[in-house]
């Protein structure tokens, strides 16, 4: 499962790894605020951004392709506004590479502009989330001023929904091994409102049991960690090399669409 292979590469032993939470949250902040706001057809510009999800990948020693396919997988959510922009934009805009110059329907630099920055955003977030255990990034936010509540639901989210996936693949195999899955298809939709409520009503029973168990433990609403945050020397360089490096993509760049 992906999930458990992010949490694997979490606890790895790295330069990226042995920097501190605060750190990398508002790098990966500043780095979107620096993305998003480049014009949607300054195409050309984003090129040198992606240096920084490289270079977290690489020295955080996390494989490059399962960053792809974290990309892929998640592509169908922009692949709607993708596909659109060329039918909405049609206007042409002129382009200029080095010596060529040539015309270019707007709507496709918007398309390729929403693509790049959309994996951009990906690989610097998986880049993020694989260097960095997820209670301490809960725990940076709530340093960093993030409300409780926010923080609370991001924990309850990213530690219970992997139970919810677990119950929904037994739920699966339990029906696959009644032969479920050699039934016609009509059946096999028709089958479908009997798992969602069976997993429904898994999930109260689960939620109820997991509810005592926390108050068992004497949870009352405030996120504990036994790895404290300290922000070192090298965390204070990180942040200001890539202050450079966003300030020099942002401002130090040529534009050359």
């Amino acid at each position: 499962m992906h999930h458990h292979f992010i949490d694997h590469l979490a606890m790895g032993d790295s330069p990226v790894h042995r920097l501190d939470a605060r750190a990398k949250l508002v790098a990966l902040l500043a780095y979107t605020v620096v993305l998003i706001s480049f014009d949607r057809y300054a195409v050309a510009d984003l090129a040198p951004l992606a240096v920084l999800p490289l270079a977290l990948l690489w020295f955080g020693r996390v494989p490059v392709g399962f960053a792809l396919r974290r990309v892929v997988m998640l592509s169908p959510f922009i692949l709607m506004l993708v596909l659109m922009s060329p039918i909405y934009d049609r206007a042409p805009h002129a382009v200029t590479f080095g010596s060529w110059q040539g015309t270019i329907s707007g709507g496709w630099l918007t398309a390729a502009d929403i693509a790049i920055k959309f994996a951009l955003g990906v690989l610097v977030l998986t880049a993020t989330m694989c260097t960095t255990r997820f209670a301490l990034l809960l725990e940076a936010m709530r340093r960093l001023g993030m409300p409780q509540v926010v923080v609370l639901q991001l924990g309850f989210l990213y530690r219970y929904i992997f139970v919810l996936i677990d119950e929904a693949m037994r739920v699966r195999r339990a029906r696959d091994f009644r032969g479920a899955a050699l039934a016609p298809v009509g059946r096999r939709l028709a089958a479908v409102g009997g798992v969602i409520g069976t997993l429904f009503v898994r999930t109260l029973d689960r939620s109820q049991r997991v509810h005592l168990a926390m108050a068992a433990r004497g949870y009352r609403g405030e996120p504990h960690s036994l790895r404290q945050l300290h922000f070192h020397r090298a965390d204070a360089v990180f942040l200001l090399v890539v202050a450079a490096y966003l300030v020099a993509c942002r401002w130090g760049y040529p534009t050359w669409f």
